[in-house]
């Protein structure tokens, strides 16, 4: 029987030292696409700000204003979208009069998603990962040694030193 708790207690410490991702992809994650209101270097422009004072409620003229500003200066579509993303007291009707802004401008800029490049990500190098292999190793060594040990009755318990030692 203490053979068996021994078995037991081994492969739960060693099972307990497998790390959490095992067999799990451990890539890191990477960003899917650029947040401008992440980065710091992007600024926004007064006369966007100007543009939703102006026109609280949102809606059509919103939008064509947006539109008529970033084709004028499509640098500006950068800090229009972390305006929007960033300012509080924006609501959902001017952020969707943003949102037709932009893809108003995008198309008389003659933007098209669909025709730009998709960029591959970089090769990831595969890195493998044997310690699975040194703990089923330790789990076959415990088996063995608790299944391997002679029976007490076969023991020389009268000679020291003797055969089950």
């Amino acid at each position: 029987m203490r053979s068996v708790v021994a078995v037991v207690s081994a492969v739960a410490m060693l099972a307990a030292q497998i790390p959490p991702g095992f067999a799990q992809n451990t890539v890191p994650v990477q960003r899917a696409m650029y947040n401008p209101a992440l980065d710091p270097t992007v600024s926004v422009n007064q006369a966007i700000v100007d543009a939703f004072n102006a026109f609280p409620k949102g809606g059509d003229p919103l939008s064509k204003r947006i539109a008529d500003i970033i084709v004028k200066n499509p640098r500006l579509g950068a800090g229009l979208v972390k305006y929007v993303q960033t300012a509080p007291g924006l609501t959902k009707d001017q952020k969707l009069a943003a949102e037709r802004g932009l893809a108003e401008a995008l198309t008389r800029l003659g933007v098209k998603a669909a025709d730009m490049p998709v960029k591959a990500p970089p090769p990831v190098a595969e890195v493998y990962d044997y310690t699975w292999i040194l703990g089923l190793l330790a789990i076959l060594g415990i088996i063995c040694l608790a299944l391997c040990q002679k029976p007490p009755s076969e023991c020389n318990v009268i000679t020291p030193g003797g055969p089950c030692v």
